[in-house]
C-alpha cells in the first residue's frame, strides 16, 4: 500500500502544462494535470487505455474529437482511448485535474 498527498502534485510551470505521476503501477497510472492561464495539451489520443479525468481546481475547455464543453472543479470525464482528447485553461485561474490512465 503506499498513500500520497495530491497536493505535492499540483506543480505549475511557466513554459507549459505538467503532468505528474503520482503512482505507474501494472494496471493504471494516476497523475496530476497542471495548467496555468491559457496552457493548454495538445489533442491526443490513448490508444487501448482509457482516461478518467477529475477537475479539481479552475475551469477548461474540454474537446473530446471535435466536441468541446467547458468543464469546472467537480466535473468528471470519462474519455475512451480511441477519443481525440484535448484540453484548455481558460480562466486566469491555475487548473489542476487528477487523472487515472488505465493500462
Amino acid at each position: 500500500m503506499r498513500i500520497e498527498n495530491i497536493e505535492g502534485y499540483k506543480i505549475y510551470s511557466e513554459k507549459g502544462f505538467t503532468k505528474k505521476d503520482i503512482f505507474n503501477e501494472n494496471k493504471a497510472v494516476a497523475f496530476t494535470l497542471n495548467l496555468k492561464a491559457g496552457q493548454d495539451v495538445h489533442p491526443h489520443k490513448h490508444g487501448e487505455s482509457a482516461l478518467i479525468i477529475h477537475v479539481l481546481t479552475g475551469m477548461g475547455l474540454l474537446t473530446i474529437d471535435d466536441k468541446s464543453k467547458e468543464i469546472k472543479a467537480g466535473d468528471v470525464i470519462y474519455c475512451d482511448g480511441e477519443e481525440l482528447f484535448s484540453l484548455k485553461n481558460i480562466s486566469q485561474e491555475n487548473l489542476c485535474c487528477f487523472g487515472l490512465l488505465t493500462k
